[in-house]
């Protein structure tokens, strides 16, 4: 409550001395209070599509793949609704900007009807195929029974797209915290950056910064702060199954040895 107010009253500063009357003023407040809404539906969106991607791992480990197909289409319903929440935040951010709205109920309707029709008519690749979401979602299914192959394209050749733009290749996932240097432990992942620290090791290192830092990951510029980040429990369970092979492997090897 206390940080949708705090938005409200600073876009309302700002509104007052650019000279907008009484009801522009209102019209702002009650803007921002729905942008601060949609970010929290966002969020739940991000929750719920790790959980997505949880459930489909652990049918893929036991053959289930029409269970899998099932989740894939449950995945997919929630990236529409992401994209319809993506649209609703540009459009109240558009309406929330400088300048002259005559009609903005009949703006956000215009928009929103545009955007709509157009999105209706794209076919699978061109909803799905550039969604980093989805992608990192058929990524970690992959690799349950294909670690380290370059998994096929997502998509039939006679969708849109290029194959070679829809083909993942293996990757080498970074299982260590970049703060402490150590194996990843109850890890967050930034919605800003996509890095992943041990939970323990970024709250301490922002309350160090005061509530806010330049994202620790190597490289990174963004600007983080603690409600930038998610439990990401997927990369918890393929950190803890990343430790059980190297485990297995060092075992065998002082079998070998033994022998």
């Amino acid at each position: 409550m206390s940080q949708r107010f705090g938005r409200s009253q600073a876009d309302r500063g700002e509104a007052g001395s650019s000279g907008l009357d009484g009801a522009q003023i209102q019209l702002h407040g009650r803007l921002n209070s729905i942008l601060n809404d949609v970010d929290g539906v966002k969020d739940a969106i991000t929750l719920a599509i790790n959980a997505c991607t949880m459930t489909a791992l652990d049918l893929e480990e036991f053959g289930e793949t029409t269970s899998v197909s099932e989740v894939d289409q449950s995945l997919r319903q929630l990236l529409d609704a992401q994209h319809q929440l993506e649209l609703e935040q540009q459009l109240l951010t558009k309406l929330c900007s400088g300048g002259e709205h005559k009609d903005p109920e009949a703006e956000y309707i215009k928009g929103w009807e545009e955007d709509t029709k157009k999105y209706a008519t794209l076919n699978e690749a061109e909803k799905y195929g550039s969604s980093e979401d989805y992608r990192k979602f058929r990524q970690n299914i992959w690799e349950v029974k294909h670690d380290g192959q370059t998994m096929p394209p997502l998509f039939g050749a006679g969708d849109e797209g290029s194959d070679e733009e829809l083909t993942i290749a293996g990757a080498k996932s970074t299982f260590k915290c970049p703060i402490t240097t150590s194996w990843l432990v109850d890890p967050v992942t930034s919605k800003i950056c996509n890095h992943s620290f041990s939970k323990q090791a970024i709250t301490d290192y922002l309350r160090a910064k005061h509530g806010e830092c330049t994202c620790p990951g190597g490289g990174c510029s963004r600007r983080l702060k603690m409600s930038d980040l998610y439990p990401d429990k997927v990369l918890e369970r393929k950190t803890a199954l990343h430790l059980r092979k190297l485990e297995a492997e060092e075992s065998s090897a002082r079998y070998t040895v033994v022998q």
